[in-house]
């Protein structure tokens, strides 16, 4: 690597809260998985724009009666800097220090959002006797621009996954 490499390091909090919008007598269970968080590594400003992912998986099963509709949504908190627009990392030492990232939906230019942002993956699942299991699986892509300069160190920023049905 060229210049200096900086240490990336971006905790995805796993902290994934799953809201039942069904009502108790669903005949249907929907599980949440992920491939874990996202991690930059290391950071060269000099090199191009490092970029990580991680996979979000909502698995919907019929239990029992007729077709169940479910809709869906996946949120992402706005993290330190309080805006889904400009996210940052925050260095864990001091001096203290930023670097800028973003997640991004899939291969999309969309940021990953939540309501105040109005930016995120949402949807609706379907599940019966014919189809007993539906899934849908969102890849959150998230993008450290190359050029930023920053002393060398540690950076982190944690997000919280919500994902509502």
């Amino acid at each position: 690597m060229t210049g200096t490499a900086r240490a990336i390091r971006w905790l995805f909090a796993a902290a994934m809260t799953a809201l039942a919008a069904a009502p108790s007598q669903a005949a249907y269970r929907c599980d949440v998985t992920t491939s874990g968080g996202i991690n930059f590594l290391t950071y060269d400003p000099f090199g191009p724009a490092p970029t990580a992912s991680a996979t979000v998986t909502l698995t919907c099963t019929h239990l029992s009666g007729g077709n169940e509709f479910i809709n869906w949504t996946m949120t992402l908190s706005n993290g330190s800097s309080g805006s889904c627009a400009n996210r940052q990392m925050q260095r864990q030492s001091t001096p203290a220090a930023t670097l800028d990232y973003n997640v991004y939906q899939g291969a999309t230019s969309t940021v990953w959002g939540n309501g105040s942002c109005g930016s995120f993956p949402s949807g609706q699942l379907q599940v019966n006797n014919g189809n007993p299991s539906a899934f849908t699986t969102q890849t959150m892509r998230g993008i450290l621009p190359a050029g930023q300069t920053a002393p060398v160190g540690s950076y982190l920023d944690t997000l919280v996954l919500t994902v509502s049905f």
